[in-house]
Order: structure tokens, then sequence, then C-alpha cells
């Protein structure tokens, strides 16, 4: 009942901000999809458009026309969009789902003109947005969302959209004249063909991208810009039956001369969307991204990582989840032995906080013609038992012709336990011409716990041609490298390389029913820093996309005898377990639209030599897509994975293999009433059981003994649900209601899944009801 009533007071005083007056667009134009201001006949025109995805550059089978006006408020781009009426894909969707097909039209803007970063900014025909950054030519982060507007509108034989870019959504640089020089590319998305158009001949898809874009003149106009964004915050925890509070600001002011200012103050930063189940129990930390406001508003200056493919980070020298995560304890400073008392150091242990609220952060860039500077820092809130952490950085990045270097130090002081830790990169790019890139970046980590380290990461990429393409990639990091106090590492003690090369065939006929055809082969070399064999791969990949929209993956891995020196932790009796062959096959189809309906089907199968015994995995999963109206969308993604022998680390030099079993439940569904409001309900629940457990322990020479024991179960059940309305009152302004409930259970050997299921939502560790509100001024 408390609950009820307090968070029935904070609705009605969030109510208030609803009728606030917001700043509206002022210009000669409405955005309202239609086209038919005067300004729109001394536009740009642009038409020259191929099909880039397939890579064809062939005619499209639509004529499509962008419209680029601007003045001091901004830029305007306007779309004609050639299609059939009943060929057009009205269906909405949440804000930067950017890997499935809608109808969509798309454009990117360099507003610096220099290759360094873009914006990528995106319309469907049913109004939702995508929005995203683009760094590193062609690296794309959806974590940020910008202030711009769209509409779309259809007629008979066209459908047509509308952009407003105001020059106050990101901060650029001084140019001086009467015009401004900005990159820009278009592209459109028919959803029917699959097909991406897009001029110029670029994509973000390919490596080059960035440096590839058309330079148009605009006018000349960099206004200075102050946004004030207040929010509020009820929380009502229903495990502790607790209430709290929480108010605070987020300040970015722009100078109009290239410079930006963000400063926070006691920020929320918890996220409104959950993050997916991982179950990890390996030795490597799982990477999540961050959409956290302060965090993604002109950090891109600040981005120095590298994915190998999305959701596989494998470093990042400003990690910035690790800002406000876990505060650092050390409770034996409180204990008996360091002149305090049993009690308090037992007290420490009890009251330890899962996440670290944060005093203030503030960052400032500054944008040039050639050189670009920054400074980042953030200082967490002394908690109980616990002093914040704080962390700094300094980034510079200078771009001469086809050369761009830069400089980054981070510093991180952690006073709870005595630690500060300094790390230095230099990322050096060179772009010849179309066909070759060439990245490296070198690392540096020091700490006054540590021994300094060193780590480097070499690329270079040909894009010979449209059909075409090659590379190779060589790191190094040396036992020491640690950059995870303000980073993220996957992993040191590396020295790996490898070479690939892919094939794409574009060029079937017409009643041919394939659209496109790729073949890659990879071959990777891994091993410790001090050259012994951790894994030597061939790869290979292959992908037909139908003219229908279906698609079909079939990708094969092969490893060779190795160690597994992750496992063991450090151990010093046995720093690495001895590895056979390995054998891993996926397989994946995705349907057209058939109706209201598409599925999407994968096989796994996994082989892994333990010597010992044999380490097999068998996974299947299926995903059903309901769309029954355009505005209601449902998925539901069913999993089930058996492994035969699934090891383990279990402490020091003891292991484990199990009989494993993984049933995993996912139900998403997204209901759009309208174009300012969205419910979300996302579902997940797995129920995962180990059992007929086997002891193991390894000898100095790597090989796997058995203890001639058992070893105890883990059978768990994870939740993750949450039901998440938001209304927006307008563009970066808006009001959330999120229920969450979540947690990790554990059981005997007799509960099946369907119980592990219901004991698991019966009793949560989490379960909370959290109203927000976010608004511009």
């Amino acid at each position: 009942m408390k609950i009820r009533q307090n968070f029935f007071l904070s609705l009605l005083a969030l109510l208030f901000f609803v009728f606030l007056d917001f700043n509206s667009i002022h210009a000669e134009i409405v955005i309202d999809g239609e086209l038919n201001e005067t300004e729109w006949k001394q536009a740009q025109e642009i038409e020259d458009f191929v099909v880039t995805r397939p890579f064809s550059l062939e005619t499209p089978t639509y004529k499509t026309k962008v419209l680029i006006y601007s003045d001091l408020e901004g830029i305007y781009v306007g779309f004609v969009n050639q299609q059939p009426m009943e060929t057009r894909d009205r269906r909405r969707h949440n804000r930067d789902m950017l890997r499935q097909d809608y109808d969509r039209n798309v454009v990117v803007v360099d507003f610096d003109n220099k290759g360094n970063s873009a914006y990528m900014l995106g319309v469907s025909l049913s109004e939702s947005l995508i929005d995203f950054t683009i760094t590193n030519e062609s690296e794309i982060d959806g974590d940020w969302d910008g202030e711009w507007f769209a509409k779309t509108s259809e007629s008979e034989e066209n459908w047509y959209s509308e952009f407003f870019i105001p020059w106050t959504m990101v901060s650029m640089n001084e140019q001086k004249g009467p015009s401004r020089k900005i990159g820009i590319a278009t592209s459109r998305l028919i959803q029917h063909e699959a097909k991406y158009v897009a001029f110029p001949k670029a994509s973000p898809l390919r490596k080059k991208f960035l440096s590839l874009l058309h330079t148009i003149e605009v006018v000349q106009s960099n206004p200075s810009r102050l946004d004030f964004y207040p929010y509020i915050v009820s929380k009502g925890d229903f495990v502790d039956d607790d209430m709290a509070y929480q108010a605070g600001s987020e300040i970015f002011f722009a100078n109009g001369s290239g410079g930006e200012l963000s400063v926070t103050l006691n920020p929320d930063f918890g996220q409104v969307e959950s993050d997916n189940i991982v179950i990890n129990y390996s030795a490597r930390e799982t990477f999540y991204s961050d959409k956290r406001p302060f965090f993604t508003q002109s950090q891109s200056l600040f981005e120095i990582s590298n994915d190998w493919y999305p959701g596989f980070e494998l470093y990042s020298i400003i990690h910035t989840r690790r800002i406000g995560a876990r505060p650092d304890y050390d409770c034996s400073k409180y204990g008996s032995d360091s002149g305090g008392s049993d009690e308090d150091e037992l007290q420490c242990l009890k009251s330890q906080e899962s996440n670290n609220d944060i005093d203030v952060a503030l960052k400032y860039t500054q944008l040039g013609d050639k050189t670009d500077f920054g400074f980042f820092s953030a200082f967490e809130h002394d908690e109980d038992f616990s002093e914040g952490k704080d962390f700094f950085a300094f980034r510079t990045s200078h771009r001469s012709g086809n050369h761009k270097i830069g400089h980054m130090i981070t510093y991180v002081d952690r006073s709870a336990i005595d630690r500060d830790a300094t790390v230095n990169a230099i990322d050096y790019q060179f772009t010849p011409n179309e066909i070759i890139k060439f990245d490296s970046v070198l690392m540096f980590s020091n700490s006054n716990q540590e021994k300094s380290g060193f780590g480097s990461r070499n690329a270079v990429v040909f894009e010979h041609n449209k059909k075409w393409r090659s590379g190779a990639e060589f790191y190094y990091y040396n036992d020491k490298l640690n950059i995870n106090d303000m980073g993220y590492l996957y992993r040191n003690n590396l020295f790996s390389g490898g070479v690939n090369v892919n094939y794409t065939r574009t060029d079937f006929s017409k009643d041919s029913p394939v659209l496109s055809r790729s073949y890659s082969w990879d071959y990777w070399s891994e091993n410790t820093a001090d050259g012994e064999t951790i894994d030597n791969s061939i790869v290979l990949f292959f992908m037909q996309r139908f003219k229908d929209t279906s698609s079909i993956h079939l990708n094969l891995f092969t490893d060779s005898e190795g160690i597994d020196d992750d496992i063991t932790r450090g151990s010093l009796s046995a720093p690495f377990i001895e590895n056979g062959k390995g054998l891993t096959t996926d397989f994946s189809f995705n349907t057209r639209i058939i109706g209201k309906w598409q599925a999407d089907f994968n096989v796994h199968a996994q082989k892994k030599d333990r010597l010992s015994f044999t380490e097999r995995t068998r996974r299947v999963r299926t995903g059903i897509r309901y769309f029954p109206s355009d505005n209601l969308r449902f998925y539901l993604s069913l999993s089930h994975q058996r492994t035969g022998n699934w090891f383990i680390w279990r402490s020091d030099n003891s292991y484990a293999s199990y009989q494993s079993k993984n049933t995993t439940i996912k139900l998403n569904s997204r209901w759009y009433p309208d174009d300012r409001q969205e419910l979300q309900l996302k579902l997940e629940m797995v129920a995962f059981t180990n059992q007929d457990g086997k002891a193991w322990t390894a000898d100095s020479l790597g090989y796997l003994n058995s203890l001639g024991t058992s070893a105890s179960s883990i059978n768990s059940g994870r939740l993750s649900f949450q039901i998440r309305y938001k209304y927006e009152i307008a563009p970066l302004s808006n009001i959330y209601l999120v229920y969450t409930r979540g947690g990790n259970s554990y059981f005997d050997d007799e509960s099946g899944t369907s119980k592990i299921y219901r004991e698991t939502w019966r009793d949560p560790q989490s379960n909370r009801l959290v109203l927000k509100a976010r608004i511009k001024f």
C-alpha cells in the first residue's frame, strides 16, 4: 500500500512536465512528409542511385530522388520513393532496429567533412526512427539518440519522407567562408526486394565508408546551444518494501565554434532497458553496451575500440559501463587485524552494493579543422565501506590528408583498494585510396600494483572490387597488459594473426531465385605471447540471400590442437589444459514474411576434444514473428541445448564435467498506440541443469585426471521480465513507467524445467516499479 500511494503522488508530479511549453521548430518548411513547400524547388537533387546491398552497383528497379535544402536552422532532406502501393511495408518498429528490413530512407551526414565520424539518421515508412554514429570508417554504434525530425506520406506512385536535421543536433568544427562543406550519403531500403540502394557508391557494410562520402556545400551556420535535461525518478522495491526518489540533471552547452561542454549532476545512471541474460562460466567478462545519455552524447571522439562481430568486443579503451558499476570493497580493512572489529567486517560483507552512485561527471570536446581534442571525467559517490572511484581521460586526434593519428590517456583512482591505473593508447589510420585501409593501435598500461603492459593491433583491408575483399590482422598483448580499470580487454597474453578472403556474386539471371551469394575463408592462428599454440582455426562462411527476402547461412569452424590457458585462471600448479582438435557447424534459415508471419531456424553442433573425454554440444533454436497489424508485433523464440561433458572450472585446480541441458524461452511484444506511445513486454527465462558431475584435476603437463568422485550439480533458473511504457512528450523528452522482475535461483536434481521456470518466477530477487521523467529544455 505504501508503494502504491507514493507512486500515485509521483505520477501527479510527473504530469506537470507534460503540459510544459517545449521548443518547436521555427522554419518555413513544415516537417509533415509532403514536400510541397516552395523551398524544395531550390534544393540540390540526387538521383544517381545504385544497388549497394548486395553490392552489385546495378541500376535499381525503382527510381529514388533526394532533395537537400539548408538554411540557418538546419538541413532539410526529402526523399521521393517510387514503389507500387501493394509492396510497401508499413510495420512500426522500435527505435534503432537497424538489422531488420523495413521500407526506409537513410541519411548519413559528416558535418565536419573530415571522415572522422558521421551520423546515420533513418525513418521507415511507418515513421519509426533509427539514429547511429559511425566512426573508424564503418563502425556503427546505436547507443546515441539525437534530436532531429522526420515524417512520411504516400501517394499512388510514391512514398515520401522529409527530414529536418538542426544545426544544434551535434557539435561541429568551425569552417570559414559563406558556405559549409559536409559529407553526405543517402540510401533507401526496399523491404520486399531485400535491397539497399544508395548514393554514392558506398556502404557502411563494407570496411571503407566515411572516406567515400559525397561532399556538398550548404548554408554556413554553427549556432551555440544550451540544453538542460532535468530528471526525476521514483523507485518502488517490492522485495524490500521500500521507496526511493532521485533527481538530477544533465547540461549540454555548444559554443558554436566546435566546442561542447557536458555536465551531469547527481545522475540517474540506471537503465530503463534490461540486459539480455548471459550464462557465463568462462574466465572472460561479458561485454554490455551502454544506453545512458551522458555517455552517448559527443562520445565518438573517445572511441578506440574493436569488435570482431556485433556482441563480441575485443577491446575498448573506455568502457563506460565501468562507471557506476559495483563499488570496490576491501572488508579486511575493517576487521580486527586492521584495528577494527569483526562486527564491522561482517557488516561490510553484508552491505555491499551492486551499483555505485555518481556525484558528477563532465566532458568537454573541441573540434577543429584538422585537430580534435577532448576531456572526460566522472566521480563516484562514497558508499558505505567504500570510496568511490574517480575516472579521467584526455583525447587528441589529428588528420592530415589520408593519415589520421590520435592519442588518449586514461587514469583511474580506486582508493578503496589502494589502486591507481593509467592507460595510454595511440591510434593510426591510413586510407591511401578507395581500395586500402590500414589501422594500428598501440596500448600501454601502468598501475601501482602491476608491472607495465603493452599491446598492439594492426589490420589492413583490401576492397579490390565489388566481388572480392581480403584482409589481414595481427595482435600482440603481453601478459601484463591490463586496461580493465576504465576499459575492456577480452584477454591479454595473446599473439595472434590471420587472413581472410571474401567473394560475393550478385550477377544472377532474372529467372534465378538467388539475389546474392557470399563465400568467406578465414585462417586464424592464436597463441600466447610466448608463442604457445592456443588454436589454429580455419573458418568457412556461406551466405545466400533470395529475392523473396529469405536467406540461409552456413558456417564451419575447424580447430587445431592447442592449450586452454583461459580456463585455469592462472593456476600455478596447472597453468594450462591440453586440447585436441575441434569442429563446429552452424546453419540458419530465415523465411520471408508469409502473410502476417515470419520464422527463423538455427541448428548448431560443436565438438571439443579434451583428450580425457569429448565435449559435444547440440542446439536447436526456432523463432516466430507475428504481425497482426502494422503497430503490433510479437516474437517468440525457443531454444534447447544439450552438452555432453560440459567442462568448467570450479576452483584453483579443480574442474568438473556435466551432462548439461539449457532450455530458453524468449518473448518480446511491442505495441505502438500512436506516434508518441510505446508499450513493450520482454520476457526471458532459462532453465539450466547440469547433473551427473565428475570431478577432474590437471597436472603440470596440461592433462586432465579423474578424481573418481562426483561433482555437485548446478541447476539454476534465470529470469528477466520487463514491461515498459514510454510516452514521448517531445524529442528526447520522455516519461517511462517500467516494471522489472528478475532473479537467479538454484534447485536440486529432482527439479524439472517447468518447476525451475515456475519457482524462479515466484521467488524473484529483483521486483520493482520505476517511474522516470527526463525532460529537455
